[in-house]
């Protein structure tokens, strides 16, 4: 190879290189080449559904997705702790910012003011924020059944680690943690991926693997090329672990999580005078399987409201409602319920509040 040649390439190498060094740290340098821009805490900023992005897969698009909105816990819509009639805490269906969010509805429809927490453990946020409320709240917890085996395996508690470093030695630490870059791997995937330089090429060679080999990304598994709509579904739904459709907890399991469930409940009412009222909803696959096969579900809700029954732990039951609605309540190609799905379950909510005379001192 010439010389001459050579060294460009090298010196063309070394600026790239450097490039996605400092562009993973810098988001407006990121943001610079990339199809659709990155920004922060709104994961679902997506043009075509973010199930799409695992694979890159033309026949996957989504079109027509409604475009992210502000979320509600950005505005000053949104209460503080001290102030908030209801609090909610949930995942990502409630964080989910194509459609107004359902925190956000609570608060306009019911006219009170609503706070929201995205993740779990409440006891350990109130303790981070020293609150301390004697004033009758309600909290509503959501959590998609895929993951409430494991924000439920364990007892709630308020004990969380704090860290008592030097300043010198924090300062060192954040040093450290710029060069060596704990989402490293997870940025420089999506430049290759996203960016103007390299999404045609990936996508052409994506498309290519599936045509020939029906290749596609172990992270969405199962699919459904469908006549109406494409359908992806996430790995965690379909494979063997805890969050599976398919995995069958034993009875002992099952009550480990209600126990866990209905002691979180009495904690909040006994510490801070809190009623606690969870919300759990299927998952996507759970609804539309069907679209891939006739398998039997694992009856995971159905087991756990039966539990959280007997136990005398309030919830809200919205799977029949969802699976019987007779329309499709999730996206296809993104992992989270359309508006549809929303206010079926918003009137399921407000449904329970009419109805039990007892929630009017609380808002």
């Amino acid at each position: 190879m010439n010389e001459k040649l050579l060294k460009g390439l090298i010196y063309f190498s070394g600026i790239v290189c450097l490039y996605a060094f400092i562009a993973i740290r810098s988001l407006p340098l990121f943001n610079l080449v990339m199809n659709e821009k990155m920004v922060p805490y709104y994961w679902d900023k997506t043009r075509y559904g973010e199930l799409y992005y695992f694979n890159f897969i033309k026949y996957f698009k989504e079109k027509g997705l409604p475009p992210a909105k502000e979320k509600f816990q950005f505005t000053n819509k949104q209460a503080s702790l001290n102030e908030a009639k209801i609090i909610t805490f949930g995942d990502s269906y409630f964080d989910f910012s194509r459609h107004k969010q359902f925190p956000e509805r609570i608060a306009d429809t019911l006219n009170v003011k609503v706070y929201f927490y995205h993740g779990d453990f409440p006891l350990v946020v109130f303790a981070k924020n020293k609150f301390k409320n004697k004033e009758p709240k309600i909290l509503l917890y959501e959590r998609v059944e895929r993951y409430i085996p494991y924000a439920f395996e364990k007892e709630n508690t308020p004990y969380f680690s704090v860290d008592t470093r030097s300043k010198l030695r924090k300062t060192f630490a954040n040093i450290k943690d710029d060069i060596f870059y704990a989402r490293t791997e997870e940025l420089l995937d999506a430049l290759l991926k996203r960016s103007i330089f390299t999404t045609g090429i990936y996508s052409f060679i994506s498309k290519l693997k599936f045509d020939l080999f029906k290749y596609i990304s172990p992270l969405t598994p199962v699919y459904c090329l469908g006549k109406e709509r494409p359908w992806l579904f996430y790995y965690d739904q379909t494979n063997g672990e805890k969050t599976s459709f398919y995995y069958h907890h034993s009875d002992s399991e099952m009550n480990n999580i209600c126990d866990n469930m209905a002691d979180l409940a009495g904690k909040l009412k006994k510490e801070y005078n809190i009623r606690l009222i969870y919300l759990p909803l299927p998952a996507k696959y759970t609804l539309y399987h069907n679209v891939v096969n006739n398998d039997e579900y694992n009856n995971f809700l159905p087991r756990l409201y039966d539990g959280l029954t007997k136990r005398g732990v309030e919830f809200i039951n919205v799977y029949e409602d969802l699976k019987n609605s007779g329309d499709i309540l999730y996206y296809g190609t993104d992992g989270h319920w359309n508006e549809k799905g929303i206010r079926i379950t918003l009137n399921k909510t407000l449904e329970y509040f009419k109805n039990d005379s007892t929630l009017g001192k609380y808002f």
